[in-house]
């Protein structure tokens, strides 16, 4: 029913006649006035997920920051997994393989020193072809010596750290601290060195927990930049701290004096503003929990159906309950006389007979547990923690029955491009800022120069400092020849190159060729030295065969050809 407009009053004429303006406004505004008192807003919010309806009400939201999100129960969480990465292989296994696909046996360095164009101009000083070569060689080998005493407690080298790392940056902590160490002991190339600790001892001191400028043991400069790292002397768990007062931490600056980072603290953050990482399988351990629980059900369920023989049905309970001793008593089974005395057994003998009354029938137990659904109840439970990890499930629970080719390749693509972008952020935030304390190092030692390297290190640092860095991870193909053929023609059409294919399979370019061409050399000097002549690789079978008739030869030329062969 449509709504007139309100009744002008007196005082609505007499403010007419004064101002038409005046009285119009007025009128406007009791028009709006009335609208909007009679406005019922919608029943529906927009987003029909945080409603809070009848079906809905118990779903849970938080509007606490980033840090103020995790901050109550990250160490919970975080020990929780350490001990499920002890006891169960569901969490065990995927770190383990997350690690072997990411780090393997380790990213090496490679230097990519270029130099400097024709057409470059001469403002900075020019890195010839030379230098180039020269400063890729000794970079090269110095890393490799250095890698072998990486640790500062020598226990592990730079690839052995990195395994370290990504285990639990990407598994069980999702955050990771290394701290540049400068080393006093006279047998290594350089001092600088890498202690890898627990992220346990990363802690606020309680004198400095109104301090707004620290934030879970990491203090901020005015720009939001990390500044110093308070790091607790000794691990929590190996002694009660009462106090754990300033003097119990160690302040230890993000950066060294020339400017590198001296703190490696890593974490993948979901949020912006978050400065603690978390354990990337938090988001599954609750169908974790489930499956685990389900199958423990089952289990107990499998054990009692099995350990259940038979059972005795009967249409008299009552003289059931009444019977025992061990054999027939005297008017047994007489009318009357309640069954008494028949023996009652609750386990079998082989070869041993049941006696049973006239009213008592026996149902042979035929358990069937786990159910016909188990399997597939517990996949979907486990893909909840796949998908918080980012990888499959057939890679979580290593279950690959039922797949063919196509299934297989999909599923293995799809582990490695997560494993891709997980070596991506281990390159740039642990490799990459590592070689740069190394070679600033090497160059403050005066090491390339003794090599007869001159390199224009304050000028050129950015251009020093390019390289690429191959993970040696063994990657088999699924099926090697249609994986081959495709990748030959890829490097045809100039899609990929050499150097990719080799990373891809763990090997480094360099040493694979330097290889290749001592098997060469070796095998053309056997042929000179005996006459003969390897065999070169299979041709490709054609597309079309011949007409088998017109080639078709004769049993003495098939002789004829074979004698021949065998003699050359």
């Amino acid at each position: 029913m449509k709504k007139h407009p309100p009744a002008p009053t007196r005082l609505d004429s007499i403010i007419r006649q004064i101002s038409p303006s005046w009285a119009f406004r007025r009128a406007r505004a009791r028009i709006q006035h009335d609208l909007i008192s009679d406005f019922k807003p919608a029943t529906r919010r927009t987003f029909e997920a945080v409603s809070k309806n009848r079906t809905r009400y118990d779903f849970k939201s938080t509007s606490a920051s980033a840090d103020s999100a995790i901050a109550g129960d990250q160490a919970a969480l975080r020990e929780h997994v350490r001990q499920l990465e002890y006891d169960n292989g569901q969490v065990a296994g995927p770190i383990r393989r997350i690690v072997n696909h990411v780090i393997g046996r380790g990213i090496m360095m490679r230097s990519t020193v270029a130099p400097d164009p024709p057409e470059a101009g001469t403002i900075i000083p020019r890195i010839d072809h030379v230098t180039a070569e020269r400063f890729s060689f000794w970079a090269e080998r110095f890393m490799d010596q250095w890698s072998k005493h990486a640790d500062m407690r020598l226990i592990h080298s730079f690839y052995g750290l990195q395994r370290l790392a990504c285990s639990a940056l990407f598994g069980r902590d999702g955050e990771t601290l290394l701290i540049g160490r400068i080393s006093t002991r006279r047998d290594r190339l350089i001092p600088y060195c890498l202690e890898l600790l627990e992220t346990d001892r990363l802690r606020t001191p309680f004198s400095e927990i109104k301090n707004p400028k620290i934030r879970s043991g990491i203090e901020y400069d005015d720009e939001g930049v990390p500044k110093t790292y308070f790091i607790l002397k000794r691990h929590p768990g190996e002694s009660f701290i009462a106090a754990m007062k300033r003097e119990d931490f160690e302040e230890v600056p993000a950066f060294f004096e020339n400017g590198q980072k001296k703190v490696l603290y890593l974490y993948d953050p979901v949020r912006p503003e978050q400065t603690r990482g978390y354990s990337q399988f938090a988001a599954g351990l609750t169908d974790m929990q489930d499956a685990e629980r389900y199958k423990e059900a089952e289990k107990f369920a499998a054990l009692m159906a099995a350990c259940t023989v038979a059972a005795i049905k009967t249409k008299s309970p009552n003289d059931f309950s009444s019977y025992f001793g061990d054999t027939p008593t005297a008017g047994a089974g007489e009318e009357g006389s309640g069954g008494a005395g028949y023996q009652r057994r609750y386990d079998f003998a082989p070869g041993e007979l049941w006696n049973l009354a006239e009213n008592e029938e026996i149902e042979f137990n035929d358990p069937k547990r786990p159910n016909t659904g188990f399997g597939e109840y517990m996949y979907n439970l486990y893909q909840g923690p796949a998908n918080a990890i980012d990888i499959p499930p057939e890679v979580l629970t290593q279950n690959w029955r039922n797949l063919n080719y196509s299934n297989a390749r999909t599923i293995l693509l799809w582990f490695y491009g997560s494993c891709w972008i997980r070596q991506d952020y281990i390159i740039n935030h642990l490799c990459r800022p590592v070689y740069e304390n190394v070679v600033s190092w090497l160059i403050a030692k005066g090491l390339f120069q003794k090599n007869g390297v001159r390199p224009p290190w304050l000028q050129r640092k950015e251009d020093l400092l390019k390289s690429s860095w191959v993970p040696q991870v063994y990657r088999r193909w699924v099926d090697p020849a249609r994986e081959a053929n495709g990748r030959q023609t890829d490097l045809a059409n100039n899609i990929e190159t050499l150097t990719d294919t080799c990373a891809e399979q763990g090997k480094d370019i360099d040493e694979h060729l330097n290889k290749r061409a001592r098997e060469l050399k070796k095998m053309k000097d056997l042929e000179e030295a005996y006459g003969i002549k390897f065999p070169g690789p299979a041709k490709t079978a054609q597309a079309s065969e011949p007409n088998a008739d017109a080639n078709e030869d004769t049993e003495d030329e098939r002789k004829k050809r074979s004698l021949s062969v065998v003699r050359g």
